[in-house]
């Protein structure tokens, strides 16, 4: 993607993370629904901070535009 400062598990790098169980994980999205959330996804840290908790949206919201 061209972005250099992401993509890694280290120590100060932007803990961008998905936690997922390949058992359980499916998209539901369809061409009526296209914003169906998929099942199966277990965290979502985005910049460290938790976006979706046991499958649940937190309301956090510590994304941000990336520009190249």
């Amino acid at each position: 993607l061209g972005l250099g400062d992401r993509g890694l598990l280290a120590r100060g790098a932007w803990a961008d993370i998905v936690v997922f169980d390949p058992e359980t994980i499916s998209d539901r999205a369809t061409v009526k629904e296209p914003y169906l959330a998929p099942t199966g996804i277990k965290l979502v840290l985005v910049n460290g901070r938790v976006a979706v908790d046991d499958g649940e949206v937190t309301g956090e919201r510590a994304g941000r535009v990336l520009r190249r």
